[in-house]
Parts: C-alpha cells; structure tokens; sequence
C-alpha cells in the first residue's frame, strides 16, 4: 500500500470516529438540558469516579487514559457521561467541561450516601466487568467505573466502533493477535480531538499555562519536551535514588529532546528538583540551545500520593496540569517511564514524534548525544 494511501485511510478513519462521538456529544447536551433534581431517575448514567472510597486512582493518565472506552459504553448504553472526582478534589479545579457537561450536578452529589449499597447503583472496576456490566445491568441508574488498564480499554473500544459504524466489520484476526491493544491505534489517532473536545483548563491552569508559555517564547508546535519521571513507583523513597543516577538520566533525556526536534527550544518537565537543577545547569552550558524550565517551590504532586500534599492548597497540583498542558503542544517528545509523560504524548501534536530516553526495560532504551541546532 502506498504511503498517502495509508494516511488517507487513517484520516477517514479519524473522520469516521469522530462523528460517532458527535451524534452521542449532540444526544448527551439534549439530555443534560433537560436534567434535574425532579426528573434524573428518567436516565441513565455512566460516571466515571474517583471517590473518597477508593484505595487508589492513580495518576492523571490513570485516571483520564479511558476516556474512549468510557464515552463509547456511555454512547453504546445510551446512558449520559459524568466525571466523578473527590481526591485530592473536584477535576473542575484543574479541567473544564468544553463542549458536552460532564460534572455531576451539585444535587446528585447529595445522592450518592443513598446509592451506596442499593440497586439503584453498581460500581465496577475492570474494563471486561464494565463492559458486560452495560448489559447486564441496563436498568440501572448509575454505573460507575475506574480502571487501570494499560490500554485504557481499548480493545472493547475497538468492538463498540464496529457494532455503531455499519461500514466496520470486527476481524476477529485482528483482534486475537493484538488482544487488549486491538483499538490502541484509533486511541493515537483521536485523543487529542476528544480530550480538547472534553475539556478546557480551569481559569488559574489557563492563565499559568499562557503566562510560562510567553515567559519563554514557546510557540505552539515549535518546540519539543522531555520528560523525567524520576521517582515512578518510589515517590514515599525518593532517598533512594542517587544524584549522579538522577543527573546522568537528565541528561539523556534532554540530549535525546535535542535529536528528535533540532534546533527548537526544549521544555523539560521532571518530579525531582535535582533534575531541573541539572537541566538549568545544561542550559547554561548549552546557551546556543534553549531549555525551558520553570520554577516551583515543591516538586511535582502525584494526584494519588496524599502523604506528599501536607498545605491542603488545591494550586499545589496546578504544575501538574500546566506541565501536561504545555507538553501537549510541543511537536515532538522525548519520552521517560510512567504514564503521564506517555498521556502527553497520547494530546499531544503528533504522537507519533517520539523517543525513548528512558525505559522499564534497558533495550527499549535510547542513548542519545547532543545535536547543536541541528548538526
């Protein structure tokens, strides 16, 4: 197959995928117009949570990385999408609804003591439990749901498009060699889409994101980013790590944002202060070469770590957004362990712009020298 002929079969694609998630986006406001207090047991809904309840929720990609999965069982249920967050607070304080509502209504909350323990509600936390579960229980108001799943879900997304596209067949071929990445692909292609369809940045994200852009001429899809999560999976024994481990790392990470995207400016993101130090130190070294990095008084909060959040201040999660926010417009990406460097790519310009500076496993690892504006 020729290569134009590839793209232009990915482009009808996208096309097709999207004006699923228009009809239902078209569908969900004619319902949440007519919601209310008196009349909501009329419906049907389908939350996705994170409550108060939960042992865990994980990170933002955790907790954002199954947004597909969620939207097409809410399309394919005929039931109205709601985001339920409580820890560390509200995702209003961070993300906005954008083109459909999806908060719960300050009402509802006053509900959920009533539906916990009744079958006015079932609360499921695995992507195949879901799944049957709009089925099983499609009488049932509520259905709320968390998953941590790799691939947010997306081999049920897979199946859910070819049921609603008359112009899809499943292959069953297809889906027994790829299993739980079968739908992967149509992730890359449409999140950016759907995730700026959902969401716009509360004001005090907006205006940080917009005001350390300017600060450091960053221009949409001229720059690339990097980043470093240096304490994935260790955030309670961040002594752990040595400072020559956490330099060395930083400075491949940079190197390799310099070799995917030459001569652009890098922005350079990381949970430890020591690897920003580094990165600044770079740049002092490297002054024909722009590196981007802003100060915060604290590193970087995990949402899910609430032995790190000792002020109570919701602005101490602000960087995270506005970190993810500014990555997302960068071209291209060098990119680390754990998922939320991984989720910034998913919004990103051009996902498929990518190198890995750091991995799990040391094969999948690229060791990169610096390029100097291009040479």
């Amino acid at each position: 197959m020729f290569v134009h002929d590839t793209i232009l079969l990915t482009i009808i694609a996208l096309f097709t995928i999207i004006f699923h998630f228009i009809d239902y986006f078209d569908w969900h406001r004619e319902q949440t117009i007519k919601l209310d207090e008196c009349n909501y047991r009329d419906y049907r809904f389908m939350i996705l949570r994170c409550s108060l309840a939960e042992r865990k929720c994980g990170g933002v990609a955790d907790r954002l990385k199954s947004l597909p999965f969620f939207i097409a069982a809410a399309a394919s249920s005929k039931r109205i999408f709601l985001i339920r967050w409580e820890r560390p607070t509200k995702l209003e304080e961070f993300l906005l609804p954008n083109e459909i509502n999806w908060s719960v209504p300050d009402w509802m909350y006053g509900k959920f003591n009533s539906f916990k323990d009744s079958p006015d509600a079932y609360y499921i936390t695995a992507a195949h439990k879901i799944a049957s579960g709009i089925k099983k229980y499609k009488d049932v108001l509520i259905i709320e749901g968390l998953m941590q799943d790799f691939y947010g879900g997306s081999n049920y997304y897979y199946k859910w498009d070819c049921e609603m596209d008359g112009n899809k067949q499943f292959n069953e071929t297809y889906y027994k060699q790829y299993n739980d990445m079968a739908g992967w692909h149509s992730y890359d292609v449409i999140f950016r889409d759907l995730f700026f369809s959902l969401f716009e940045p509360s004001l005090p994200v907006a205006k940080l994101v917009q005001e350390k852009m300017k600060s450091a001429d960053l221009v949409s899809d001229r720059f690339s980013t990097s980043q470093y999560r240096a304490f994935y999976g260790i955030e309670n024994k961040k002594q752990s790590k040595e400072e020559s481990e956490l330099i060395t790392k930083t400075t491949n990470a940079l190197n390799c944002a310099s070799k995917i995207q030459p001569g652009d400016p890098i922005f350079f993101a990381s949970d430890s202060n020591i690897a920003v130090l580094s990165a600044r130190k770079m740049a002092e070294d490297n002054n024909n070469r722009q590196i981007v990095t802003f100060s915060n008084e604290q590193e970087a909060l995990h949402l899910d770590k609430k032995d790190q959040w000792k002020s109570g201040n919701i602005a101490d999660f602000f960087p995270t957004f506005v970190d993810l926010l500014i990555m997302a417009e960068a071209k291209c990406m060098a990119l680390g362990v754990g998922g939320f460097g991984r989720f910034a790519n998913m919004i990103s310009r051009d996902p498929t712009c990518v190198i890995r500076h750091d991995s799990e496993r040391k094969g999948k690892i690229e060791y990169c020298k610096w390029y100097d504006n291009g040479e």
